[in-house]
């Protein structure tokens, strides 16, 4: 199989194709895009007017300026995890994190764990690459965390790659130690590697997040994909980093060369200027008790009409579960003809997604709450009528 059979195996996503007709629609309630309906604090807009007015508009290192590596290490320094500047590179987003991770380590034919559902990028770039894909279905009864004895056994010699994301997109689960403890065992004692996908590392409302960095003692076969996009809302700045084991990054180094030249200079000595500030360490709370709020408020709308859902530990969707026979794919498309509501069906997300869909929280309270009550107003109505 060649990477163009790759491409041809992956669809575009479901996600983009509802925003795209969504946008046709002045007054649809766009629940689609897990995309932070604040904007940047201003601390980090003055800094980026300060920045680009000093010129830091040219080229620049293709794995980010010295100085934010630096400080990226420093913030891990400062949980009690020892990491090297030259483990850590700025890339476009974590998308380009999460590809870059996988690019240098599959072959074709590797095997790929996904704990599903699951973001669609983790499968989609690994079929692009040409490896398999086992889908690891997690259940609402566990809150969407695997269990143990199924992350044993699906995690075996053949195993390549094990891709953990929490807080979960789109159930919002969060692992706790130990089970994030279960799958770095499995992937050590498989030799695999672990690419963990945290980007909503900030947005935990039960529990506590657990990074996969402090498991690097137990098992060193660790990447890491952030970004500050949704933490500091600045999604079309396209900055995050990608933190690797040392033998892999000259490999990275290639593939970030030859996809992205470099990461936006601009954008690096901005957030440079600001990160681990008081001004938005308090931005970032502030947005994270919103979201809690607006994640209390839709999960009140949707147990009111008896919709079932698990409510989310942590990142900023609801999955909740549709009634009767409906179809997810055909009810967000009736969803947006009818109530002007943009959902993204749960079929997008891998196996176990069936049958649900995924609400967005990132909208103010009142239109969110309203969003919500169309979406379980419809979802009751056509499961009452029968309608598939």
């Amino acid at each position: 199989m060649t990477v163009a059979d790759g491409l041809d195996s992956v669809g575009t996503s479901r996600i983009e194709e509802l925003f795209e007709l969504a946008m046709k629609m002045e007054d649809a309630i766009n629940l689609g895009v897990g995309e932070p309906d604040y904007d940047a604090p201003e601390p980090l807009v003055e800094a980026a007017c300060r920045q680009i007015r000093a010129g830091k508009n040219k080229y620049g290192p293709v794995a980010g300026i010295p100085e934010l590596r630096e400080r990226i290490a420093e913030s891990y320094a400062e949980r009690g995890v020892d990491l090297s500047p030259e483990n850590v590179f700025v890339t476009l987003g974590a998308q380009n994190a999460i590809f870059a991770a996988m690019a240098s380590i599959l072959e074709r034919g590797d095997e790929v764990a996904v704990f599903s559902p699951a973001f669609p990028t983790y499968a989609a770039v690994a079929t692009m690459l040409g490896a398999r894909v086992k889908f690891v279905r997690t259940s609402p009864s566990r809150r969407y965390v695997p269990d143990p004895e199924e992350v044993r056994s699906a995690v075996t010699r053949s195993t390549k790659v094990v891709v953990v994301n929490s807080p979960s997109n789109p159930t919002g689960a969060v692992y706790g130690r130990r089970e994030m403890a279960e799958v770095f065992e499995a992937a050590r004692r498989a030799g695999a590697y672990v690419i963990s996908d945290e980007v909503y590392e900030e947005f935990v409302y039960d529990g506590e997040f657990v990074s996969a960095a402090e498991f690097l003692d137990v098992h060193d076969r660790v990447l890491i994909a952030n970004s500050f996009s949704k933490t500091l809302a600045v999604t079309g700045w396209r900055l995050g980093y990608l933190i690797a084991p040392p033998d892999l990054s000259e490999r990275i180094g290639k593939v970030l060369l030859y996809g992205h030249t470099c990461p936006p200079t601009f954008a690096q000595h901005a957030v440079l200027e600001v990160l681990g500030s008081e001004e938005v360490k308090g931005f970032v709370r502030r947005i994270r008790e919103e979201y809690r709020r607006r994640r209390d408020a839709s999960v009140g709308v949707l147990n009111e009409h008896g919709i079932e859902v698990v409510p989310p530990s942590g990142s900023l969707y609801l999955f909740p579960k549709l009634p009767g026979p409906l179809d997810d794919n055909a009810f967000c498309l009736r969803l947006l003809e009818r109530e002007r509501v943009v959902a993204v069906p749960g079929s997008t997300f891998g196996p176990g997604g069936e049958r649900h869909v995924r609400l967005s929280i990132t909208r103010p309270l009142d239109v969110l709450v309203e969003g919500v009550r169309r979406f379980a107003r419809l979802a009751r109505a056509l499961s009452d009528l029968g309608d598939p």
